[in-house]
């Protein structure tokens, strides 16, 4: 009710600016069956509103599974554990996406939210309230960059899959050096801004990631997306996973005393085959030449571990790393943060949920607020200002080099009138050359003509379908002795109906049923299968044979002469089909064809076509496609009368029908 008006803009829209004032997409509902949504005809942002009948219908819910969509309307969807599940105009999967979380699995939140009233409301207002927020504080559509600048530091955008491809690549074909990776979020980001050490132990990182909520926002900000949070957390049991099936071994160092044996076992209960090769707390001196230090070093080292885990929190697991990279003999070094607390289960993380929200920074909080508050309280406005204020030092940059590039245009109008001349002259000849290879653009003469075009598509169609409905009834008149004859011919020459149907593939591959008269014997279908090997028609999608053993001896007569297709005026005047169009195939044939052969499916079905006055079953099925497909971007009245009249030779001297 509330978007009727749009609804009436987007129906105008499409009804005077598109071909088609509806569309049709198939998409997977739930329990196997196929659901059909309705769109406006026109590229515009209300495009997508009829979805909201599909809503009332019940097909879709608010929040459901990812709409999927599928070429064939009767395609049965393999069954998986939210078969019974709607989809939904929002998804888990983009509720993921916008906080960068799309490693994670959203089949048991959907399960979850769907389980129980109460669940299901807070995540439609999850999703509306991510959405609603994005939408609203960034409204340009954000790049994708492999690196992104903030405050100096380079991020490495990759997704978690990318990352652990990575670390199994540096494993396998090892530096000399150590690689050192990190994470940084907001309070990283504020360290480093007073802390040159930390600073400069990022920027010798072989690759940083971003975590966090804020540096999703500050990455938006200007104007480019992160591929996924990536943190030490969630990493963790993914590498995990990764090292007991390619057999890696991790060294966990930091945390409280047995913090990370503690952590270690419970990864080990849950991944068998894992090799953690050793583990030590973090708290020991850590001067460099310390005995202690250098007894942590030579331990790591005898390990002989691939990869190190250092959990010391921000700067001072970065500065160590940095400080002992030359003499750890680890492919990679990364530091990664209180994970162990996290494992260990000696501190609890925040439920999934919030971290969809990109709030589990409120949940460390609350579970620590003396300790955090500084950090999150003040840290997280302070990091904001800071990206703001980031972003109006590049603007003035920027404006400053337009600024100079003007001036230089300026000091160049004081080159003598001699040198400006050749200037200019060698200006005005390069544009020239230019423009003779660019052809030139006119935006209204294009509009005029796409106006043009679309009214002309528009009489076309209204000048066939009253073309299809006079023919067909005219014809269906004059034809009747003709049909009764054939109905008392069939009856009396073989048991079974006159008349034959057969489910074809129409306009968009929508269903109909086709009408004939029978031409073979009642059983001809179950037959079929052992005379599949006799195909004469090339290109195996169409069956054709001359001696067909099925058809019955006033079958040849009357397919000779094309008899048996006149009951499909009574098709044509219904109007699942046309006159003159691609023929209707069947719809084992459909499932066969190629992306560019269902162009075929595009307009509707038709009695004749180009093949079929140009040798009809002596063109071979590809042949026949093109051609098709050829008639549908000429088609017009014209052609399709000339065409009718072309018809009348080839039915009355049966070139090609068998």
């Amino acid at each position: 009710m509330l978007t009727s008006p749009l609804f009436l803009y987007a129906y105008l829209a499409s009804r005077f600016s598109s071909n088609k004032t509806f569309e049709v997409v198939y998409i997977k509902g739930m329990t196997k069956q196929t659901l059909e949504l309705i769109e406006f005809g026109y590229n515009g942002i209300f495009k997508k509103l009829p979805i909201l009948f599909n809503l009332i219908r019940g097909e879709l819910s608010l929040v459901g599974k990812s709409i999927e969509f599928t070429l064939d309307a009767n395609q049965v969807i393999p069954d998986d554990k939210i078969r019974n599940i709607k989809p939904g105009l929002m998804s888990i999967e983009q509720l993921n996406a916008l906080v960068g979380l799309e490693f994670e699995n959203s089949t048991d939140t959907l399960i979850k939210a769907h389980s129980s009233f109460a669940g299901y409301i807070a995540a439609v207002i999850r999703c509306l309230v991510l959405k609603a927020t994005f939408a609203l504080l960034f409204k340009a559509a954000p790049k994708t960059s492999p690196h992104i600048s903030l405050f100096g530091i380079t991020l490495s955008n990759w997704s978690m899959q990318q990352l652990l491809d990575e670390m199994l690549q540096q494993c396998s074909d090892p530096q000399p050096d150590m690689q050192q990776y990190s994470f940084v979020n907001a309070d990283c980001l504020n360290i480093s801004t007073d802390n040159q050490a930390y600073r400069q132990s990022l920027q010798q990182s072989q690759h940083i990631f971003a975590d966090g909520i804020g540096l999703r926002l500050a990455c938006l900000s200007k104007g480019q997306a992160l591929r996924a949070n990536l943190n030490g957390t969630d990493m963790f049991p993914r590498l995990c996973q990764l090292a007991a099936k390619q057999n890696l071994s991790i060294f966990m160092l930091g945390g409280a005393q047995g913090v990370a044996q503690t952590a270690a076992e419970k990864m080990q209960a849950r991944y068998p085959s894992l090799t953690i090769a050793g583990c030590h707390h973090g708290y020991f001196n850590r001067l460099t030449q310390g005995e202690q230090n250098q007894q942590v070093i030579q331990a790591i080292n005898e390990s002989n571990a691939d990869i190190l885990l250092v959990a010391m929190g921000a700067p001072n697991q970065e500065l160590w790393l940095t400080q002992n990279r030359a003499q750890l003999h680890c492919s990679i070094g990364i530091g990664v943060g209180g994970l162990f607390d996290f494992y260990s289960e000696r501190i609890k993380r925040a439920p999934l949920w919030l971290r969809q929200m990109g709030l589990e920074w409120t949940y460390r909080l609350l579970q620590e607020p003396k300790r955090m508050w500084k950090r999150y309280i003040i840290g997280n406005p302070l990091f904001l200002y800071r990206v703001w204020r980031e972003n109006r030092e590049l603007k003035k940059r920027i404006g400053s080099i337009t600024s100079s590039s003007k001036a230089m245009q300026v000091s160049n109008s004081s080159l003598s009138d001699k040198q400006l001349t050749k200037q200019l002259q060698a200006k005005l000849g390069k544009a020239q050359r230019h423009d003779a290879k660019l052809p030139k653009f006119d935006h209204k003469h294009a509009s005029t003509r796409r106006a043009r075009f679309d009214f002309a598509m528009r009489c076309n169609k209204v000048a066939k379908r009253s073309l299809d409905i006079i023919g067909a009834l005219t014809l269906l008149l004059l034809l009747m002795p003709v049909f009764i004859i054939t109905a008392l011919a069939i009856k009396l020459s073989s048991p079974g109906p006159a008349l034959y149907s057969q489910t074809r593939s129409g306009l968009y591959n929508r269903p109909f049923t086709m009408w004939k008269f029978r031409s073979m014997h009642i059983d001809a279908d179950q037959k079929l299968a052992e005379l599949d090997q006799s195909n004469e028609m090339q290109g195996g999608v169409i069956f054709k044979m001359k001696s067909d053993p099925r058809v019955t001896f006033i079958g040849r007569l009357i397919r000779k002469t094309s008899i048996d297709e006149l009951p499909q005026l009574w098709n044509v005047l219904k109007g699942d089909m046309s006159l003159v169009g691609p023929r209707p195939p069947l719809n084992s044939e459909v499932e066969q064809y190629s992306i560019h052969q269902r162009n075929r499916l595009t307009v509707k079905p038709g009695i004749t076509c180009i093949w079929q006055v140009s040798g009809r079953s002596t063109i071979p099925f590809e042949q026949q496609v093109e051609l098709d497909i050829e008639y549908i971007h000429t088609q017009s009245l014209m052609a399709d009368l000339w065409l009718l009249l072309k018809t009348i030779p080839a039915v009355i001297f049966a070139r090609g029908a068998y």
